[in-house]
Parts: structure tokens; C-alpha cells; sequence
């Protein structure tokens, strides 16, 4: 009956890692990519784009959640040792950017060159300072691939 019950979850968190966290992952990839793509949009526009950054940080950030939280998911952290420092900081990068598109994008809803421009430098203020920010935390705190996921080796 283990046996069924550990093939079972095997299977669970095999498919959970090639359906929802295969998404995320492109999108934690895709993003930064992407971001200047999405900027050049929204100023040749002169429009507010699409504001899918608090769905994209909530889908995302439930996702890795859940598997960091259910241990037969966690297991995977320990099966590909680089797969947590990927995910911790290309998520933060991923949350940062998206907060500068939502920022970006609250600047171009009302037609003012003013404040298409101030809500441009400060979105580039925004981006700028988070990745200081992330780096000095890295820095601070390196990345240890099999020092700091020891606790996901759980048997």
C-alpha cells in the first residue's frame, strides 16, 4: 500500500512540475525577455497596456508556494539542486519588472506627456533600485547549491 501511495505522488508531482510549474517557469524566463518588448508597447502607444502583473505575481507565486509547501512536490528541489536558486531569483526579478509594467501602465492611463514621462523615470527608478536591492540581498546571502536546499533532501 506505501508503494501505491509514494508511485501515486511521484506521478502527482511529476505532472505538477511539467504543467503548472513548466509554465511558470517560461514565464519566470519569459519576463525579463519580454519586458522591454512590453515598455517600447506601452510608450509608442501612448496607451496603458493590458495590467495582468498582480494575476501573473499571484498565479505564479501560488504555484511555487504550493510546491515548496507539499513535500512529495518539495522533493523535486532536491532531485534538480539548481531548479530553487533558479525559481528564488528570477521569481523576485519577475515580481520587480512586473511592478514596473504596473507602474508604467498607471502613468499612461490618463493623456499627459508630464506624467508619461515622470511615471517612465520612475518605473526605471523602480526596476533599478529592486534589482540593487536583490543583488545586495544575493551578495549578502549567496546562492549555495546543496547547502541551502538541505532541508528539501527530506526521505
Amino acid at each position: 500500500m506505501k508503494f501505491l501511495k509514494n508511485l501515486l505522488w511521484g506521478i502527482f508531482a511529476a505532472a505538477y512540475f511539467i504543467i503548472p510549474m513548466g509554465v511558470v517557469i517560461l514565464l519566470l524566463v519569459f519576463t525579463p525577455l519580454m519586458f522591454q518588448s512590453d515598455v517600447n508597447a506601452i510608450r509608442a502607444s501612448g496607451f496603458a497596456g493590458p495590467d495582468r502583473s498582480i494575476t501573473f505575481i499571484s498565479m505564479a507565486g501560488m504555484i511555487i508556494g504550493i510546491s515548496l509547501l507539499v513535500p512529495a512536490l518539495r522533493k523535486v528541489y532536491g532531485i534538480f539542486p539548481w531548479l530553487f536558486p533558479f525559481v528564488k531569483i528570477f521569481f523576485v526579478t519577475f515580481v520587480i519588472l512586473n511592478v514596473g509594467i504596473a507602474i508604467l501602465n498607471y502613468g499612461y492611463e490618463v493623456n499627459n506627456p508630464k506624467r508619461h514621462t515622470l511615471f517612465y523615470i520612475l518605473m526605471i527608478v523602480f526596476v533599478f533600485s529592486g534589482r540593487l536591492v536583490l543583488s545586495y540581498y544575493f551578495w549578502r546571502k549567496p546562492v549555495n547549491i546543496g547547502k541551502e536546499e538541505g532541508h528539501f533532501h527530506e526521505g
